[in-house]
């Protein structure tokens, strides 16, 4: 009874511990995490390397596929770098290994991690709110590390109790593997829990090896899960996640002789021994160091064959809105900048079809309506909110409400003839708007446009003005030109309209 109390105590205090630290840390490098992804543009390399350093930072691969199926649905990482970061994340993940087995087996835990939860205990409530995540995080770093001294107790009456030895054949101890990190919910605790069962004695080395690849493959159920239900981009990301750790477990088992050999002899030039626990660590390394290195020799073959698998699907519009980012205000508000964009976008080659001598396209008008109720209801989904995106978010609403009008002037009667009343308008803007279509969807042309639309809104209402006036005055002397001026300042107003909207929906989305 006090064997499991202290397996199932460990693990719990393991996986306490590491939520803990993996949450506080998300949170304290929140920004550098976002930058950093805003910076890989370039190549696979700069990918797998930020992935990596993400992982190691934060210390949970599963959060960083999370993250990077985010990034992707929000526009904010293009897909094929997507793979890189995923790939790197693998590698990343190999660090709480390294750590356990430096550390955690090296000092007396017990007498170190009580002391370590409590400084950061006190840290949490004596520190102001931001800085209080670094006391979660100390205090997360304590109990990981007192779970694994829990375990290790645990481990050592196991040890007793029941042997392992006739445990050996390789599938057998993968599909466990896999087992436990499901139910764990992390690969990181699984390994710690493997490495404790080695060092300990109640596992083999080579036992602990095959555990360690079934535990890289049930990584893989998360990023499953996250992509059910989501757009196309956050789907191929998530069966990249599949088919990579699949493909590195079969490259580890068909070169696990191999590897095994490579192990022993890193481990005994760096320590001068053989150490199993270390041995573990270099292992799982190598093994995934390997995958990538194979996947990014074939990586265009890869990305097509995503890409086939997961064909695109939905609205184009809202492939961008993913729910699941809503919980970090800041991606989800790069994703309904993106959306926008592209409803403006289309908004701009509808407005351009129409001054052609189009008719409006209700159906075309109908979609753009619920694509911006769409980002509406998903803004409303973000709970928590950091003054910087509050007020963005109120910019994004304003935004969408210049978009709403944008949608009611295009569907007015004067729309109909304002081509024909005002050949000469049109003219003047259809390059504008054809411009301008292209234009919206690039950040960095934002200010010029801008500048560009506020000019034009501008020279449109004196163009009104004055010209309102003369037909007025028309119409006073001449009572049969009444309904004729009275449609042509319609048709006035509705460019004027046109042009006022675009100009503060753009602006405003610019801010």
């Amino acid at each position: 009874m006090e064997m499991a109390a202290a397996l199932i105590g460990g693990i719990g205090l393991f996986v306490l511990g590491m939520g803990m630290m993996t949450g506080a840390l998300k949170e304290l490098a929140g920004e550098f995490i976002k930058d950093w992804m805003n910076r890989i543009a370039g190549g696979t390399g700069r990918a797998i390397f930020s992935g990596a350093l993400i992982t190691a930072i934060i210390q949970s691969s599963t959060a960083v596929t999370l993250l990077t199926i985010g990034f992707v649905s929000a526009g904010l990482l293009p897909f094929r770098q997507s793979i890189g970061v995923i790939m790197g994340a693998n590698i990343g993940s190999t660090s709480t290994g390294w750590l356990v087995s430096l550390i955690g087996f090296k000092v007396d835990l017990l007498a170190w991690a009580l002391p370590i939860v409590g400084f950061g205990v006190l840290a949490q409530v004596a520190l102001k709110k931001r800085l209080s995540a670094y006391g979660t995080a100390l205090a997360g770093f304590g109990l990981l590390f007192l779970g694994v001294g829990v375990l290790q107790t645990g481990m050592a009456d196991l040890q007793e109790a029941v042997s392992f030895e006739g445990l050996t054949n390789p599938f057998l101890l993968i599909a466990i593997g896999t087992v436990m990190t499901i139910i764990m919910q992390s690969s990181s605790v699984a390994v710690a829990t493997t490495l404790t069962a080695l060092f300990s004695g109640v596992i083999g080395f080579e036992q602990a090896v095959y555990l360690v690849i079934g535990q890289n493959i049930g990584t893989t159920l998360t990023a499953v899960l996250a992509a059910i239900g989501a757009g196309t981009a956050a789907k191929r990301a998530g069966l990249t996640h599949v088919l990579f750790n699949l493909g590195t477990a079969i490259l580890a088992v068909l070169l696990a002789p191999l590897l095994i050999g490579a192990t022993r002899i890193v481990s005994t030039a760096l320590f001068g021994t053989f150490d199993a626990a270390v041995g573990i660590a270099i292992f799982h390394t190598l093994f995934n160091v390997l995958g990538v290195l194979a996947f990014t020799a074939v990586l265009p073959w890869f990305v097509r064959l995503l890409e086939w698998l997961v064909p695109d699907k939905g609205d184009p519009l809202l492939h961008h809105l993913d729910a699941r980012s809503v919980g970090i205000p800041e991606v989800a508000l790069e994703a309904a900048h993106r959306t926008i964009q592209l409803i403006l976008s289309d908004l701009f080659g509808l407005a351009r079809a129409m001054l052609a001598g189009g008719e409006a396209d209700e159906a075309r008008i109908a979609r753009l309506h619920d694509a911006a109720m769409q980002v509406r209801t998903f803004l409303a989904k973000i709970e928590t909110m950091s003054p910087e995106v509050f007020n963005r978010h109120v910019q994004i609403l304003h935004t969408l409400d210049h978009i709403d009008r944008l949608l009611q002037v295009l569907s007015e009667p004067a729309a109909k003839a304002a081509d024909q009343l005002h050949p000469g308008l049109a003219e003047r803007w259809l390059p504008l708007l054809e411009s301008a279509e292209k234009r919206i969807r690039d950040d960095k042309q934002l200010p010029g446009l801008i500048t560009e639309l506020g000019d034009a809104s501008a020279a449109m209402a004196d163009h009104r003005k004055v010209r309102r006036d003369e037909y007025f005055m028309r119409a006073a002397k001449s009572g049969a030109e009444l309904d004729l001026v009275l449609k042509k300042v319609e048709a006035l107003l509705w460019y004027d309209g046109v042009l006022y909207h675009f100009w503060r929906a753009v602006a405003r989305l610019g801010e």
